[in-house]
């Protein structure tokens, strides 16, 4: 298998594995942000989750008051080999699944790091750069299984973000999910980003 096939079925490995954590935190997993900071040796990583409930609507734009829920926090120390995971147990459905929820989190957190890793040698990213962090972007519109047969119907795709866009740890580069058509999904959405 080549580099580019590892990279897509890694990508393929964070969505499934991200629309699973979406619906383990049910009702408040439909927004779900996933952000990791990258270290010299490891990463700290951070969820939020975006409660629709208590977005309001003015015109055509979605104002956030006090939406944004933390789920997790976690921190990799790579020099010892040492993951840490504290959750948010204020939070009944995290607490009920929290290890179920450490488990998918870790996994989408690894995979993302080598997705980041292979980056540079696939001169997608300029190796002599250094990026600040990967964020990872899930959305649901449907139920589970509309959700799972859409993934399968769907593709992947990256490309580099605008040099117009300018601001403290700015997006370089992103992979999006679209449907054979190059459409977007109806069911869901999903972005992983390199921020510079």
């Amino acid at each position: 298998m080549s580099d580019k096939e590892i990279l897509f079925e890694d990508l393929w490995g964070i969505l499934k594995r991200t629309s699973k954590y979406s619906f383990r935190l049910g009702d408040l997993g439909e927004y779900v942000w996933i952000i990791i900071d990258l270290r010299k040796n490891g990463y700290s990583g951070k969820s939020y989750v975006f409660d629709p409930k208590e977005m309001q609507d003015f015109g055509d734009i979605k104002i956030c008051n006090s939406c944004r829920k933390k789920i997790y926090v976690s921190k990799y120390d790579g020099k010892n080999n040492i993951y840490y995971f504290l959750y948010n147990n204020k939070i009944e459905k995290v607490r009920k699944n929290f290890e179920e929820i450490a488990e998918i989190a870790m996994n989408i957190e690894m995979t993302a790091i080598e997705v980041y890793k292979m980056l540079p040698k696939l001169n997608i990213l300029d190796p002599s750069k250094n990026y600040s962090k990967l964020s990872i972007y899930f959305r649901r519109d449907a139920g589970y299984r509309e959700i799972l047969e859409e993934i399968e119907k769907s593709s992947i795709f990256g490309k580099s973000v605008s040099e117009k866009v300018k601001s403290k740890n700015q997006p370089v580069y992103v992979y999006m999910a679209t449907g054979r058509d190059l459409s977007y999904p109806k069911g869901y959405t999903f972005s992983f980003w390199v921020h510079e």
